[in-house]
């Protein structure tokens, strides 16, 4: 007998799955960084220092990230030694995330830049 997986589906969407909070707080976060790096495109900052100044402006972003990735972990650990867990991959994860959208960035600009160069 097979078991039934269960998730969360939103009323009125066709049966698609509603994505964890902190994936949506992760989304956020995306959107936030680029939003800051974009109205930086025409600054003659660095490429990377644009990336670092967008990243370090979405900071709150990040954190409620971390914060919301660990309390989505808590709620299925139930040993202290798997709360010190979610604790450290809420940490690994929010590094990931900031180093990846950091990355990101630097491509956005550079890219976006290299258009408005051929106009």
């Amino acid at each position: 007998m097979e078991a039934a997986a269960t998730t969360n589906v939103a009323p009125g969407t066709g049966g698609s799955a509603i994505a964890p909070e902190w994936q949506q707080r992760r989304e956020k976060y995306t959107a936030c960084a680029t939003d800051k790096a974009s109205r930086a495109l025409a600054s003659s900052e660095s490429a990377q220092r644009v990336a670092a100044d967008a990243v370090r402006a979405c900071s709150g972003e990040l954190e409620a990230v971390r914060t919301s990735f660990r309390d989505y972990l808590n709620a299925q650990m139930v040993s202290s030694h798997g709360k010190r867990s979610a604790q450290q991959a809420a940490d690994r994860l929010g590094r990931d995330t900031e180093d990846k959208v950091r990355a990101y960035l630097v491509r956005h600009v550079e890219y976006e830049r290299s258009l408005s160069a051929r106009k």
